[in-house]
C-alpha cells in the first residue's frame, strides 16, 4: 500500500490540486510545490526535449521575448505581477508533462467543475429562497453567488459540457450519466447567463455539424438553421440572456445599450486608440504593462462623459480584457505573432478531433474577453487544458 502511494503520489497530489481549484488559491499553490520537486527529482533531458519540441515551444518564446523586453527596458521588476502569471503557466505546462494518464485525469478535472457548479446551485438557490428573484444582470451581484466569477464559471462549465460528451463515447454503457451531466451544464451556463459561453457552445456545435458530422448538406443546413432557432428562442425565453446580450425594439437602442452598459466597447476603443500612440512599436508594443495601464486612464479620463461611469473606471483600472490584444499591445507584431504561433500548431494537432478542437476553441474565445493569464485560476486552467491537448498519453479505457 505505501509502495503504491509513493510510486503515484504525483498523480494523487495533482486530483487534490484539481479538486481544490476552484475554490481556493493558497492550497493549489502549496501542492503544486510537492508536485514540483517529485518532477523535478524525476526530470531527465528526453523529458525536456519533449515539452519544448511542441506547440508548447511557442508559448516559451513568447514569454523569453517579454521578460527579454522587460529586462532591456528595466521593466520587468515593475510589471512583475503580471510576468508571474506567464512564468507560472510554463512551469505548469512543464509539470504537467509528467502526467501518465490523461483519460483519469479528465474524470477528475469534471468532477471538480460539478463540484463547481452544484455549489453554485446551492447559493443561487439559498438566494432565490430568500429574495425570491435571480439576480443574473447584476455582474457584482451574480459573481457573489458563484464560486468563480461568472466568465470563469461559464468557461469551466463550457469545458465540462465538452468533456462530458467525450466521455459519452468514451463510456457508452454510462452514457446517460454523461448526458445528464452535458445538461446539467447548459442549464447552468444559461441560468447563470454568461454570454461568452453560450456563445462559443452555439458556435463549436456549428463547427461540429459543419465539419464532423456526417450527413447530407441539406440536413446540416436544416441543423444550423434550427440552432439559430433555438438560440433566438432564449432571448425571448430568459429576459436575463436578453439583458446581458442588450436586445432592445431595434438595433439603434440594442447598440446605445450595448455602449452605456458594456465597458469592453469603451476599453477595446481605448486600445485601438493607443496604437497611435507615439510611444508605441509596431512591431515591439510599448516598453512596459504599468505605460499601457495609464495609457488606459488617461484614455477613460478624456473619452468617457459621464462622470459616473468615468469614475468607476479610473476606480476599477479595467485592463484590455482580452489577451490577444494585451499581448500585442505589450509585444507588437513579434508577440502577436508568437501566440498566433501557438494556436496554429494547436488546431494543426488537434483538427482530426472534435472534442480537443472544441476546447481549443473555447481557450480562443476566452482569450478574447478576458486576460486570462493576469489570475492564478486563469493561469492554471489555461496551462490544464492545453497540456491535455499537447500531452498524447493513454486515456481511459474504452469499454466499447
Amino acid at each position: 500500500m505505501k509502495s503504491q502511494i509513493k510510486e503515484n503520489l504525483f498523480d494523487y497530489l495533482l486530483y487534490a490540486l484539481i479538486l481544490i481549484l476552484p475554490f481556493s488559491q493558497a492550497i493549489p499553490n502549496i501542492i503544486l510545490v510537492l508536485i514540483s520537486l517529485l518532477f523535478l527529482k524525476d526530470l531527465t533531458f528526453n523529458k525536456i526535449k519533449e515539452t519544448f519540441f511542441s506547440p508548447i515551444i511557442m508559448l516559451l518564446f513568447l514569454i523569453v521575448y517579454l521578460s527579454l523586453k522587460g529586462l532591456f527596458f528595466k521593466t520587468l521588476t515593475e510589471d512583475f505581477l503580471i510576468y508571474k502569471g506567464y512564468f507560472l503557466t510554463l512551469w505548469l505546462l512543464m509539470v504537467l508533462q509528467k502526467v501518465e494518464n490523461w483519460g483519469q485525469l479528465k474524470l477528475f478535472i469534471l468532477l471538480s467543475i460539478n463540484a463547481m457548479v452544484v455549489t453554485s446551485f446551492f447559493f443561487i438557490g439559498n438566494y432565490y429562497y430568500h429574495y425570491h428573484q435571480l439576480p443574473f444582470v447584476n455582474t457584482e451581484e451574480v459573481n457573489s453567488l458563484l464560486v468563480q466569477e461568472r466568465p470563469y464559471a461559464g468557461f469551466m462549465a463550457v469545458l465540462g459540457f465538452f468533456l462530458s460528451f467525450e466521455f459519452i463515447k468514451i463510456f457508452p454503457k454510462h452514457k446517460i450519466l454523461f448526458i445528464a451531466d452535458s445538461i446539467v451544464m447548459i442549464v447552468f451556463v444559461l441560468l447563470i447567463s454568461a454570454r461568452l459561453s453560450i456563445l462559443t457552445i452555439f458556435c463549436v456545435l456549428i463547427v461540429y455539424l459543419l465539419f464532423y458530422f456526417k450527413i447530407s448538406i441539406y440536413k446540416k443546413i436544416g441543423s444550423i438553421l434550427l440552432l439559430i432557432l433555438l438560440l433566438g428562442s432564449m432571448f425571448f425565453i430568459n429576459k436575463n440572456i436578453a439583458q446581458r446580450f442588450f436586445i432592445k425594439d431595434n438595433i439603434n437602442k440594442s447598440l446605445q445599450e450595448a455602449t452605456d452598459y458594456e465597458p469592453r466597447i469603451v476599453i477595446w476603443n481605448c486600445a485601438k486608440e493607443m496604437l497611435q500612440n507615439n510611444e508605441f512599436n509596431f512591431f515591439f508594443g510599448f516598453d512596459s504593462y504599468k505605460k499601457i495601464s495609464n495609457n488606459y486612464l488617461e484614455c477613460y479620463s478624456s473619452n468617457i462623459k459621464n462622470s459616473s461611469k468615468r469614475d468607476y473606471f479610473l476606480t476599477i483600472k479595467f485592463n484590455s480584457h482580452n489577451q490577444i490584444i494585451d499581448f500585442f499591445l505589450i509585444g507588437g507584431l513579434i508577440g502577436l505573432g508568437l501566440l498566433f504561433g501557438f494556436f496554429f500548431i494547436m488546431f494543426y494537432n488537434v483538427k482530426d478531433n472534435f472534442f480537443e478542437t472544441a476546447l481549443l476553441v473555447s481557450i480562443l474565445f476566452f482569450f478574447i474577453v478576458e486576460n486570462v493569464l493576469y489570475r492564478q485560476f486563469g493561469c492554471y486552467i489555461f496551462s490544464i487544458f492545453v497540456a491535455m491537448l499537447v500531452v498524447k498519453n493513454p486515456t481511459v479505457n474504452d469499454e466499447n
